[in-house]
């Protein structure tokens, strides 16, 4: 075995304390970086060093300008949004009121097509989702969403644009025309009011649209009547038969032809019509289609009195008893 000297062993202690000493030199080469966390919904900011080795790269550092890392708040739900609904619908359940439904839309008057809607606030905070009546009213036109019932909200949020059908696309789909019926069948008298009425019947339609699976609903809600002889009447009923078959009994819907002979009587029906998206809430399209009936003809007659003692099963041939006199 080898033995070290005196003088050896203190050089050996001399050269470990040199290097020691400069240890903390190399150390003090780490360059201090940025590094960001997140936590939750924030963004934070933090420095931490990395040791870097001798003869390697250093870690490029930001910017001296670029400050302090600020917290960032990402957006978030409020969990709050609105949705619309008809407003003649709103004590009615889904069923439209032929009789007010006109007259509410009447007050959308900025433009042609008009529909009156209630807001209603969607509270998705809690389950199952509430919603509660804004008490808010306002305009829906055809081609734009309605005014939202706050300043600065929008209509119903959604990540993409809604699928809005709108008048066209409604009046693409097969709604069946009202019938019209008269009493007695095509037939009147001169001066005397002739009952007209129409069958019109509530109707849905289920159809693909942008890749969506679409419930329309169209509900009659008024007549326009064109009766032949060059006069015309808007109603928001349909009409309905009378007892017996009379003659001259006034209905909201009747008509007094002043002229006898054949009149091509027409009908308008305007439905309205709602509908939903992928088995949402329904709300309705702006505007109302229109669907004409065929035409129905009219033979109106003259009448003429008489003084009679028999009537025609006693007297066939009696006055009266013939046909009726154009």
């Amino acid at each position: 075995m080898k033995r070290i000297s005196a003088e050896t062993a203190i050089l050996s202690f001399a050269f470990i304390s040199v290097f020691l000493a400069l240890a903390p030199a190399v150390a003090s080469d780490a360059e201090p970086f940025p590094i960001v966390e997140t936590s939750g919904n924030n963004f934070t900011g933090t420095n931490h060093s990395k040791t870097v080795k001798p003869g390697a790269p250093k870690v490029a550092s930001l910017p001296a300008d670029v400050g302090e890392p600020k917290l960032v708040a990402l957006p978030q739900s409020t969990g709050i949004e609105y949705i619309y609904e008809r407003a003649c619908t709103a004590a009615t359940g889904d069923a439209l009121n032929p009789a007010t439904c006109p007259t509410m839309n009447a007050q959308c008057d900025a433009q042609e097509g008009g529909v009156l809607v209630n807001w209603i606030e969607v509270n998705s905070n809690v389950q199952p989702a509430s919603q509660t009546p804004t008490g808010r009213s306002s305009c829906m036109y055809p081609g734009a969403p309605p005014e939202p019932p706050v300043e600065g909200t929008a209509a119903p949020a959604a990540e993409e644009a809604p699928i809005v059908i709108t008048l066209e696309e409604f009046q693409k789909q097969p709604v069946v025309a009202a019938t019209i019926i008269s009493q007695p069948l095509n037939f009147g008298l001169k001066n005397a009011h002739s009952n007209i009425y129409a069958e019109a019947t509530e109707q849905e339609f289920i159809f693909d649209f942008q890749e969506a699976t679409i419930v329309l609903k169209a509900r009659p809600v008024s007549y326009e009547w064109s009766y032949g002889d060059g006069t015309s009447l808007t109603t928001s009923v349909p009409g309905g038969p009378v007892e017996g078959d009379a003659f001259d009994t006034q209905t909201p819907t009747s008509h007094q032809y002043a002229e006898t002979g054949d009149f091509q009587l027409t009908l308008t029906t305007l439905f309205a019509g709602d509908y939903s998206v992928d088995g949402g809430p329904f709300q309705p399209v702006a505007g109302e289609a229109a669907v004409v009936s065929e035409p129905h003809l009219m033979s109106i007659w003259r009448t003429q009195g008489n003084s009679v003692s028999e009537n025609c099963i006693e007297n066939p041939i009696g006055i009266g008893c013939e046909a009726p006199i154009r």
